[in-house]
């Protein structure tokens, strides 16, 4: 092993702790659950509530669900986005933009919003 990867080795040590608590099943259990809702594993979701409990912070952890939710809330957001950006761009260049077809997308995009609203 080389000198820095000791002086690596040595520092992290210092600087962080390992711990290891026997805990019954059915405690384990449900961790296991929980932490399956939020795609972590359980030593992953353990080390997020001791953290936020000792930091008293609320828990900040998204499930599966609410991660596809906000993907698919970036993906119109980000149409949306393009369209206005060659909107601006076309009319930059002096190209005549054709109001009709900004209407026309624009009530596409206010109707795929609504309706991925109202699956809420």
């Amino acid at each position: 092993m080389s000198d820095y990867q000791k002086e690596y080795k040595k520092k992290y040590n210092q600087e962080n702790k390992i711990i290891t608590f026997p805990l019954k099943k059915p405690f384990y259990d449900e961790l296991n659950k929980r932490s399956l809702y939020f795609d972590l594993s359980v030593n992953a979701y353990t080390k997020t509530l001791v953290t936020n409990a000792l930091n008293e912070e609320t828990i900040s952890l998204i499930s599966t669900t609410q991660k596809e939710y906000v993907a698919k809330y970036i993906q119109i957001s980000r149409g949306i986005a393009n369209n206005i950006n060659q909107i601006a761009y076309n009319s930059n260049i002096g190209e005549v933009v054709d109001t009709g077809v900004l209407i026309q997308s624009l009530r596409h995009y206010e109707e795929e919003f609504t309706k991925f609203i109202s699956k809420m």
